[in-house]
């Protein structure tokens, strides 16, 4: 007689894909934290190189958990990866969602966005001293 079981075992299921990643090449220093400390080997290597001379990382499959280690570990905050509901389901371009650098494009010469988001400080503004 076979022994039945009241639950399954944990390991037999498959995480699902929980997140997205994006990578902002531009500001990457090659340091491979990332790639190191991903879970689900999401993340590999590139063959090409940034404008600073380093191998940043690409997405090798597409099986984010958005556990966030990668931007977490990340010291250059080159990476970040946000919720698979934040992402539309028929967006297949890898680009980042809008708002945001993923390889510089549309932001200062460091990689980080603009600053016109920002209000400028009141002092700026009227002129003068209060």
């Amino acid at each position: 007689m076979a022994m039945r079981f009241a639950r399954q075992p944990v390991g037999d299921r498959r995480a699902e894909i929980r997140g997205r990643v994006f990578i902002n090449k531009n500001r990457c220093k090659g340091c491979e934290l990332c790639i190191e400390f991903c879970p689900k080997d999401v993340l590999a290597r590139s063959e090409d190189l940034n404008p600073k001379g380093y191998h940043y990382p690409v997405i090798a499959k597409d099986e984010c958990v958005n556990c966030r280690l990668c931007v977490t570990v990340c010291p250059e905050y080159a990476i970040f990866s946000i919720p698979a509901s934040a992402v539309a389901t028929t967006d297949t371009s890898g680009s980042a969602p809008s708002g945001t650098a993923s390889d510089g494009a549309g932001s200062s010469a460091d990689g980080v966005g603009s600053s016109s988001s920002h209000p400028a400080p009141a002092s700026a503004t009227s002129g003068g001293h209060a």
